[in-house]
């Protein structure tokens, strides 16, 4: 049985009162990958339109239409300018790859906000751009990018279930990924109206993965007592290579003291992190590179490099030749007309393929060289390397990753799956994020790549917990207080120097103004006035603020020693007793305010809260202004998409239709309904529209609007009801009436039958005394009236009719008198009134009249074992007269597990040889008549 089918079942079981969909996003530089939690679908991945496993993370255009994954990408030799790939490594940058990844490149405006072209762009985008040099920036097409991924997913729908929007995801990020490129991703989905639960490392989806269905050793955070298990997951992907080294354990405790079942923890701690920017596109530009002399060298034609079409083919028949020498040696090229109508055909070897990057080839073990450093580890310490990327089954990856294992593939542990694991990772991250599953207890501990500073002084530093707080203490003597920001990061061992050289760089990131503290001062009661501002790490990795506030400083306190800014940081972690008793830290996902609370004894401060406005620095992300910009665009993309959409189902409606229409009219169809049961003047009318429509069609069907088609298909049907009612009425008419009939036949049965036992209790009514009372009539003389009534009515109504529907059964293109729906109304109206009747309940019998009795039987009691089960019951065949002053009533006491006799609707007889006794089959809630009291004689 599949992983994932195992996952599907344990979420069934765990999860029984589920009611928000959860979206996981593993979005690639080349391939996304998507898993939805929702009640009703299997635990798996979502495949695109095409059923693939992968979509190839690409938007472009052909002309108007927007395209996506691998229809886009095959778009890219016909509408190359319009083609707009790899988009992850441009999101919060504003450096451009080196790498020909662009047909049509973007460029960077003024104020430092990378934007790309959009050639002749759709009329139907609004508001219309202002130039067409300057219209998508990277966070825009990913947003694109998201609305096909969001559409994908609300397809999935459970048997029966309406469609429901999708409003939450789950998205993993590269762990090394800044302050900016989070903020554009999270900008990103914000402009589809999605709300982010988590943005978690790749590494950690994997981890979260492997997790799943293992347990691991016990550790107790307070004592320190117990292992963990430590491994590294090794993620080579498209453009990047990251090694993550995790711990797993897991911890116990008892909630109270005198709880005996411990609650169980599973944590997965990240604690270091390496990367670098190769990937398999740098192979695949490599190959490119050597086709492209190749061809220049064999044809003579140099002007292929400014052909974006060739190069586009180049492009896809290069990442083709890669798949194939990961197995092979060699691998054959051929390009059909590949430029100026010259066709291309060659052979490339793995090894001149491994000569052309043999410098960046030692680039791919470094990451784990990094992460371990950071993480403090040695290689021994780790129990196995978990690959993970599409890229790691290429076999000098492989090589480059043994040799910094000491040549050994002892460590390296392929158990998840490659492309999914870290999608299926985060889905069931997400599922008990959303706090609608019912999940296993889990603990996600994730760390900061960079240093976050406030001029010199370390306010996050590397290695930080993500979703931590700091409390800054600054003084009041200004009004306005702003504090600025900055990210670096450390130079770890084995990493390259490009990246060190990029990253060591400090990087403003955020401006935080404090206004109006002088007027809030006025207002101030407290003594030694302080201002606190409470920063927070969010656990999506990109810094804010969470408060400002005016407070008292505490007695128990360090003293403001410096009133400068840079002086002022002061117990930046502070008291970490909102830490729990046990170590573990308490993860919140959700953005609220920061809760001031006091320790016990102590009376509460004033607070008041003070104005303070951020201010993204550096590379700025969207404003405002440019979201609703953005939104009204890709909004009336979406309006545009969706009434097209409904135009062509109306056109392929209609154009169905015709076709249909015509195969019926013709002499050789099979089926013949429209022969025989529609007029000839009927047939000709349908004809000659079907005619007239089909032409029509063939000359507005790419123009005509969705009204106008489906009142072409309405003129048609007009046309087509009256026959198709006939052909109906024909296949259903005949059992309607025999069911007609047999509703007519029981009900007058029961008619018969019930007057009869009436007029039996009444008889008996007659003769009853007030010591033996009978029973009454079971049916009122209202309601065996109504039913004769609707019989009378149904007789008269069928008699009228079958007349006239007589002289028209040899006619079948005659328009029925009685039809079959008015028969099954009248037939379901009929038998619900008898039904009501059948299943009324019997009249109780009156209670006799005991005021002049002396009567007292007489009563043999046996006293029965507790597993007997009382005499067994018999049908009386005695009737009422054969007691006597002598009878006897045997009575045996049935144990407690005794249910008794069944109860039903009426009185019955049950009996032995001694007598008769009457048995009331009343409700379990009804105490019956009381026995008579006992009298001296």
């Amino acid at each position: 049985m599949r992983l994932t089918h195992l996952l599907s079942l344990l979420l069934l079981l765990l999860a029984p009162a589920i009611q928000a969909a959860v979206l996981a996003i593993d979005y690639g530089a080349e391939f996304t990958k998507l898993s939805l939690i929702k009640p009703g679908v299997p635990f798996d991945v979502v495949l695109d339109k095409d059923s693939k496993r992968k979509i190839s993370s690409v938007v472009g255009w052909k002309r108007d239409d927007r395209v996506f994954g691998a229809e886009a990408k095959m778009a890219a030799t016909r509408f190359p300018d319009t083609h707009f790939p790899y988009v992850k490594p441009l999101l919060g940058s504003n450096t451009q790859q080196q790498l020909p990844l662009y047909p049509n490149p973007p460029s960077l405006t003024n104020d430092g906000v990378l934007i790309f072209p959009h050639p002749s762009s759709p009329s139907h985008i609004s508001p219309t751009p202002s130039s067409h040099e300057e219209v998508w920036t990277p966070t825009a097409l990913l947003a694109h990018q998201i609305s096909y991924y969001r559409h994908l997913a609300e397809t999935l729908l459970p048997a029966g279930s309406t469609p429901e929007p999708i409003n939450q995801v789950i998205v993993t990020v590269p762990a090394w990924w800044d302050h900016y490129q989070r903020k554009a991703y999270k900008d990103a989905l914000e402009l589809q109206g999605l709300s982010c639960l988590a943005m978690i490392g790749e590494g950690t989806g994997v981890a979260l993965n492997y997790a799943m269905t293992r347990t691991f050793p016990d550790f107790n955070l307070s004592t320190g007592a117990g292992d963990k298990e430590y491994h590294i997951v090794y993620d080579s992907g498209a453009l990047s290579t990251t090694a993550t080294v995790l711990a797993f354990y897991q911890t116990s405790y008892l909630p109270t003291p005198k709880s005996k079942t411990a609650i169980n923890t599973t944590h997965v701690e990240v604690l270091g992190v390496g990367y670098e920017n190769v990937g398999g596109v740098l192979l695949d530009t490599s190959i490119q590179d050597i086709l492209l002399q190749d061809f220049i060298t064999k044809s003579g034609q140099t002007g292929i490099k400014d052909d974006k079409k060739a190069l586009a083919k180049l492009s896809r028949e290069a990442n083709r030749v890669k798949h194939i020498l990961s197995a092979n040696q060699e691998a054959n090229v051929a390009i059909e007309s590949l430029y100026n109508d010259v066709d291309y055909r060659s052979k490339i070897s793995r090894t001149s393929l491994e000569s052309s990057i043999e410098q960046s080839i030692p680039l791919y073990s470094h990451p784990i060289t990094s992460a371990l450093t950071s993480s403090g580890l040695r290689l021994e310490d780790v129990n196995s390397v978990i690959l993970f990327g599409g890229n790691t089954r290429v076999p000098l990856v492989q090589s480059a990753l043994k040799s910094v294992l000491g040549g050994s593939d002892d460590k390296i542990a392929q158990n998840v799956n490659t492309d999914e694991a870290a999608v299926l990772g985060a889905a069931y991250y997400g599922a008990a994020l959303s706090r609608t599953f019912k999940m296993k207890n889990l603990n996600v501990t994730e760390r900061s790549f960079y240093d976050i500073k406030m001029g010199d002084e370390i306010v996050f530093e590397q290695g930080s917990k993500l979703g931590e707080r700091k409390i800054l203490t600054l003084p009041t003597d200004k009004d306005e207080i702003v504090l600025d920001f900055t990210q670096s990061t450390h130079l770890l061992t084995g990493q390259s120097s490009t990246i060190a050289e990029e990253n060591a760089k400090s990087k403003p990131i955020l401006s935080v103004t404090i206004s109006d503290i002088q007027k809030s001062l006025k207002n101030f009661t407290g003594t030694s006035p302080i201002v606190q501002v409470a920063l927070r790490l969010d656990p999506r990795g990109y810094l804010s603020v969470a408060n400002a506030v005016l407070t008292s400083n505490v007695p128990d306190t360090e003293e403001i020693k410096d009133s400068g800014v840079a002086g002022a940081l002061k117990g930046l972690f502070g008291s970490k007793k909102e830490k729990d008793v046990k170590g573990e830290d308490t993860e919140d996902n959700a953005e609220e305010e920061v809760e001031y609370k006091d320790e016990k004894n102590k009376s509460k401060k004033q607070k008041i809260a003070l104005k303070f406005k951020e201010r993204h620095m550096g590379i700025r992300p969207m404003s405002g202004e440019e979201k609703r910009t953005t939104q009204a665009r890709l909004q009336s993309i979406a309006t545009f998409e969706s009434a097209k959409f409904a135009r062509e189902e109306a056109r392929n409606l209609l154009e169905g239709y015709l076709y249909r229409l015509s195969g019926l009219l013709s002499e050789d169809a099979d089926n013949k309904a429209l022969h025989e049961y529609a007029t000839a003047k009927e047939r000709e009318t349908l004809r000659k529209l079907v005619d007239k429509s089909m032409e029509w069609l063939g000359d507005h069907a790419e123009t005509a609007d969705e009204a106008t088609l489906k009142g072409k298909r309405s003129d048609l049907e007009a046309i087509e009801a009256p026959i198709l009612s006939r052909f109906k009425e024909y296949l259903h008419r005949p059992k309607a009436i025999e069911a007609f009939q047999q509703a007519m036949f029981a009900s007058r049965t029961f008619l018969v039958e019930a007057t009869q036992n009436n007029t039996v209790a009444i008889e008996l009514g007659k003769n009853a005394t007030d010591e033996n009372p009978a029973i009454p009539p079971k049916y009122t003389e209202e309601e065996l009236k109504e039913v004769e009534i609707q019989m009378k009515d149904n007789e008269v109504w069928m008699d009228e009719l079958m007349k006239k529907q007589v002289k028209l059964d040899n006619d079948k293109t005659a328009d029925p008198v009685i039809k079959a729906d008015e028969l099954d109304s009248r037939g379901k109206k009929l038998q619900m009134t008898v039904l009501r009747l059948m299943n009324k309940k019997q009249p109780r019998r009156p209670r006799p009249s005991t005021s002049t009795s002396t009567y007292t039987p007489k009563t043999s009691i046996t006293k029965a074992s507790p597993t007997d089960h009382g005499p067994e019951l018999r049908e009386s065949t005695h009737s009422e007269s054969d007691l006597n002053e002598n009878s006897t009533t045997s009575i045996s006491l049935a144990s407690p597990t005794h249910k008794g006799p069944e109860l039903e609707d009426s009185t019955q007889y049950t009996g032995d040889k001694m007598g008769t006794t009457y048995i009331s089959k009343a409700a379990p809630t009804d105490k019956g008549p009381e026995p008579p009291k006992h009298e001296e004689l």
